[in-house]
């Protein structure tokens, strides 16, 4: 469901987009405003997809607040809808990268047509990835999605990866896409923007891309496994709360109240992969952001991560990397 912010002045317009809105499958009103200032706000409080924007309001115009949404957001997707047709208005929309100027009495075919372009716009070839990803997730195998996913994200990195604004839109889609479909009510489901922030200044990276979409598989993956088995919740936190300490399967299972036997199998069943393995790819994951990010030497991260020895550390990762240490870091800043 895409999320449309109104900001208008006038009850009985926003009263009319609402009405309209909510004839069209796939949107929905999250806030209204009734100036520029509080469509400010609520664009930081609701994170909406869209915002409709009218131009002369109370205090702040809405030029002026789209300049400051925009510099929180370069890529949020704004429409400007007027009474008055005024070339330099429009010039300024122009430069402010609005997605289009319409004069405020607006049909319900215009914005049906508009609302629907955006959608298309926004779906077309993320869909294509997606199904990749859902394939993946429909396994069960997190051992195939864990070499599987850089292929999906080459993909997407050959043909976006000089537009960071398309590349941080098709994330989005996607992850938003992935969180809902695990089975939770709509006021249940978490804002993925929020949950899963974009790093848009690093995302035409291709690393970036591929760290990021991880974290969010993972997350589903678990959702899915804990509707299967409640009792993996507790296995999850615990691990989340201790992923940067020297943790093994007795641990988890006397932290959690759960026999070896019983946690290994129901795992085993979700994720086609031990836990111990798990562990150990999901802190490999982590050690490849501190080799992206920074200078941080092998035994500084093998420290961080809860590895007692670096020599080891470094062999648990040519073993799910096929590399080691040095030509993954020379292959990331090639």
């Amino acid at each position: 469901m895409y999320r449309i912010l109104i900001v208008d002045d006038d009850r009985i317009m926003r009263e009319a987009f609402k009405v309209m809105i909510g004839k069209i499958d796939g949107f929905e009103v999250c806030a209204e405003a009734v100036t520029g200032q509080q469509g400010v706000d609520f664009y930081c409080r609701y994170k909406p997809d869209i915002v409709f924007m009218d131009i002369f309001m109370p205090g702040m115009n809405g030029i002026d607040a789209i300049r400051e949404i925009r510099k929180m957001d370069p890529d949020v997707v704004i429409y400007i809808f007027s009474a008055y047709s005024n070339f330099e208005l429009a010039k300024e929309a122009v430069q402010l990268q609005v997605r289009e100027y319409v004069m405020k009495l607006v049909t319900f075919q215009t914005l049906k047509r508009i609302l629907m372009t955006y959608k298309t716009d926004r779906e077309g070839d993320a869909n294509y990835y997606l199904n990749q990803i859902q394939e993946m997730v429909a396994e069960k195998d997190f051992r195939k999605m864990y070499y599987s996913i850089g292929d999906v994200v080459a993909q997407i990195y050959r043909q976006y990866g000089e537009d960071p604004g398309k590349l941080k839109e098709i994330f989005g889609y996607i992850g938003h896409r992935l969180i809902s479909s695990v089975n939770m009510d709509e006021t249940e489901m978490p804002d993925v923007k929020k949950l899963f922030p974009i790093n848009t200044e690093f995302l035409t990276e291709k690393v970036v891309g591929e760290m990021w979409l991880f974290r969010v598989i993972n997350y589903v993956f678990g959702q899915n496994s804990v509707q299967r088995y409640p009792v993996l919740q507790s296995v999850f936190d615990f691990i989340e709360a201790n992923i940067y300490s020297e943790i093994g399967l007795e641990k988890i299972t006397e932290e959690c109240a759960i026999s070896q036997g019983y946690l290994s199998r129901i795992f085993k069943s979700q994720f086609q992969v031990s836990v111990m393995e798990y562990l150990h790819m999901r802190k490999i994951h982590i050690a490849k952001n501190y080799f992206f990010f920074t200078n941080s030497s092998i035994a500084e991260v093998a420290e961080r991560l809860g590895y007692s020895e670096s020599s080891y550390f470094s062999k648990v990762f040519k073993k799910y990397e096929h590399k080691t240490i040095q030509q993954y870091r020379k292959s990331i800043f090639a």
